[in-house]
């Protein structure tokens, strides 16, 4: 019983199902054939992440820990914003399924600012500024840096023709 109510052995089982299946996932990523001899692929960066996940997991898993009364997953779920929490995965599956229409950057920008929004971050020069920032940061750094195509998304297809 010690195991299932262990806050961390059952975080870490539940982070290796998810790298385990990600894992799954990513040989599902088409290559392009053009580049099918190159060192540095769409799947490089994800398999790595993915095994180096379940290998830190595994490590966690079957080192011995302490265990002490503090780390019973009853006692961390005690005033936990359980609200915060699905709504933030709701809003995750919402950029996940509106990706295509909005794009990367005008898709990025919205989730962040409604991310924030969610957080009760009221500030909101600073939010709007941080997620300009941030998809700038991050569109200079995948398409210039890595040479990685950004969808542009259906609503900038419509309104620029």
């Amino acid at each position: 019983m010690g195991f299932i109510n262990s806050k961390d052995k059952v975080g870490t089982s539940l982070f290796l199902l998810f790298s385990l299946c990600y894992l799954n996932f990513t040989f599902d990523i088409p290559l392009h054939t053009v580049l099918g001899g190159e060192l540095f692929t769409a799947r490089t960066m994800p398999i790595f992440l993915s095994v180096s996940a379940i290998i830190l997991c595994l490590i966690h898993l079957f080192l011995p820990t302490k265990s002490d009364e503090n780390n019973l997953i009853s006692e961390a779920v005690i005033g936990f914003e359980w609200k915060l929490c699905f709504s933030l995965i709701l809003l995750m599956f919402a950029y996940g399924l509106t990706f295509k229409f909005f794009g990367f950057a005008v898709g990025t920008f919205m989730f962040l600012v409604s991310g924030f929004s969610i957080m009760r971050e009221r500030r909101i020069v600073l939010s709007v500024s941080v997620a300009a920032g941030m998809v700038i940061f991050m569109w200079t750094i995948l398409t210039q840096v890595f040479d990685i195509y950004l969808d542009s998304g259906d609503l900038y297809r419509m309104v620029a023709g």
